[in-house]
């Protein structure tokens, strides 16, 4: 029977109360429903909408937001790359601007350049290939290449460590760190089989993702900049000259003899110094030089030879290289740097350095400028054609920013589905690869399960049928245990544990919680409420007391069962610290201690993941309930 009955509601103050229980439930639902939808739009941050707080992200309506995100993944969140690489002074990629013109003619010359060349591993870098800002989010390069390499080796990573010649714990610890080699320091090792397997996956991937070293750029961005700063006033007072922009200020492909004093100076430093040998060629007039060099330095062809492993039969069979050989270091290498650099005989005293006038750069905005103007002879030609305004084919820069700018946005669907889904990805794989946490968990939730739906009842059903005189003594010993945190108990627990040799086992986690005074609780007072004429009339019958507990007790208590069965679910999948206590062997880890560790290194999207995750196992269960107990509510429990 309702509570306020049919007429009752046809008053205007009446139907004003129901208005208002509705209006607050409405708005206590939004005060739950708005931070959980908010950590949903969160998922999918990274870096440049870390500090956003917005239900619906801005990349998914913001073509300008959508853009820079993309951007900040293609240089695997790394500022420094993207400032160099595109040759402009930047400090976030929130500032990173959108290009007015998108010359789209010189996109398809560059693209058609690319396609042509079909450049090695070294002359780019892959992007969407790591989160140099948020940590543990896997970009979808990467997750393709660990795919691979689970699949080859079928998910045998002590097969993997031995073929690769890697060491990874787990296939989580699995990890690569691209970065374009436009400083010396970085080179390419491809003598580790993991290395070579990553440089092959770099050929096979999108074109479009790949990020092409450009020396000019590496020259303002990690040589002018630090030294001058990115004000060109502060750069045109030390160097005598009257640039109006740092865009004016270029690394020139030969040595810049009009140039000022301290222009040539850091011409000649950057190059002898700083920029990777792979975009450095001296002119083969220096060969005999060269070889001058050599023979100073090893003396023998045989010593040449020895440290070389080659089979030259003479110092004349020397020659400057015009290709970094793999394995892209060595004694050949070190030897061409030191010729750039300058190398003093200690027993001659004479200096063997390539001269600056016979020193040439080959990075591919040079090769691009070659490949126009091989194209269109005539850089009138090229402006006519390609609708451009340059007054010199040495003026013309790579157009990656407007190119990738065009593939991003092309990329739209694609993109926008991998930021709101790529750390849902990482969250799953991480749970699926980390040893036995998914199966554990089932383990231990089915057993907490049943215990708490086998022993609970069992107690409560002999308290409130059989009336002992100690039972409101017993009831008040298990109204007792609630009033303990279960932080007092688990020290005793775990000492417990360890003297019956139960640590690091299914029976450490289930014992602890066997009976719980609370649902005992709740089951007798629900017990003490069914009708006695039922025990009556069954005792009549002939029947057992087990007969009577299951078909009786059992069938009419399903609600609060349902409860029961609920609470002990929760409190078995959301067991960490005691989990972590008494197994803490990573073998018997649930999935609790696993995503804690997770979330320990783990950027705030990712935990956002992790823990929506964490929350869908409950809520199913809960659905699965609540039919149930809604049954146990409305319908009388006399029928």
């Amino acid at each position: 029977m309702s509570i306020i009955s049919t007429i009752g509601r046809k008053s205007l103050k009446v139907r004003c109360l129901i208005w208002s229980i509705y209006l607050v439930l409405t708005l206590g639902a939004l005060t739950m429903i708005y931070p959980f939808w908010l950590m949903i739009s969160g998922t999918g941050k990274s870096s440049t909408d870390v500090s956003e707080l917005k239900l619906i992200p801005s990349y998914l309506v913001d073509d300008d937001a959508y853009y820079r995100k993309t951007a900040a993944s293609l240089f695997n969140e790394l500022i420094v790359s993207a400032q160099m690489l595109y040759n402009m002074p930047l400090h976030d990629f929130r500032q990173l601007p959108i290009p007015k013109d998108k010359k789209e003619k010189l996109c398809n010359e560059w693209e058609e350049f690319l396609g042509k060349k079909n450049f090695p591993f070294y002359y780019y870098f892959l992007g969407h290939s790591h989160a140099g800002v948020s940590n543990n989010t896997r970009p979808e390069n990467f997750r393709n290449y660990k795919d691979a390499l689970f699949e080859e080796f079928d998910g045998d990573l002590t097969a993997m460590n031995d073929a690769k010649g890697t060491e990874f714990a787990t296939w989580n610890a699995l990890m690569v760190n691209e970065s374009p080699f436009a400083p010396r320091r970085t080179i390419p090792n491809p003598t580790v089989k993991y290395n070579e397997e990553w440089y092959m996956h770099k050929t096979a991937a999108p074109k479009h993702h790949r990020v092409y070293v450009n020396a000019s750029g590496f020259f303002k961005g990690s040589f002018l900049y630090p030294q001058y700063s990115k004000d060109v006033a502060n750069y045109n007072k030390s160097h005598k000259t009257n640039y109006k922009d740092y865009s004016d200020v270029r690394l020139s492909r030969r040595f810049p003899a009009n140039a000022t004093a301290k222009e040539k100076d850091d011409w000649d430093f950057f190059v002898r110094e700083i920029l990777n040998l792979f975009w450095i060629r001296v002119d083969a007039s220096q060969n005999p030089a060269y070889r001058k060099f050599i023979a100073a330095k090893y003396g023998t062809v045989a010593s040449l030879n020895k440290i070389y492993g080659t089979k030259y039969k003479s110092f004349a069979d020397v020659k400057l290289p015009t290709e970094i050989p793999a394995p892209y270091h060595g004694a050949l290498i070190s030897d061409y740097g030191d010729y750039l650099k300058g190398w003093l005989d200690p027993q001659t005293k004479i200096l063997h350095k390539a001269p600056a006038k016979s020193i040439y750069l080959c990075s591919v905005e040079f090769l691009f400028q070659d490949y126009l103007k091989e194209k269109y002879k005539t850089i009138a030609a090229m402006n006519k054609a390609l609708g451009t305004d340059y007054k010199s084919f040495d003026l013309v820069d790579a157009p990656q920013w407007e190119y990738h700018y065009t593939k991003i946005m092309a990329d739209k669907k694609h993109q926008r589905w991998e930021f709101a889904t790529r750390n849902f990805k990482t969250v799953f794989a991480y749970i699926a690869l980390q040893g036995r946490g998914v199966i554990n968990t089932v383990i231990y939730c089915v057993l907490a399960v049943l215990c708490a739906l086998t022993f609970n009842p069992l107690a409560a059903y002999a308290l409130s049928r059989f009336q002992l005189p100690s039972t409101y003594k017993i009831l008040l010993f298990l109204m007792l245990t609630m009033a303990f945190p279960q932080m007092v108990t688990q020290i005793p627990n775990f000492l417990m544990m360890r003297e019956l040799g139960l640590l690091n086992t299914f029976g450490a986690l289930v014992l602890p919680g066997l009976a719980n005074g609370y649902s005992i609780f709740l089951l007798k007072g629900f017990f003490d409420s069914l009708p006695k004429e039922l025990y009556e009339s069954a005792m009549l019958d002939g029947a057992s007391e087990t007969r009577i507990f299951l078909q009786i007790t059992m069938s009419l208590s399903k609600p609060i069962l349902a409860v029961i069965a609920l609470n002990a679910f929760t409190h078995a999948y959301s067991n960490f610290m005691m989990a972590l206590l008494i197994c803490q062997d990573q073998n018997m880890w649930t999935l609790m201690p696993w995503l804690y560790q997770l979330q320990q290194t783990s950027c705030q999207a990712v935990i956002y993941a992790s823990l929506i995750i964490a929350s869908i196992p409950t809520f199913l269960i809960f659905m699965l309930c609540q039919n149930v107990i809604m049954r146990g509510i409305v319908v009388p429990v006399e029928k």
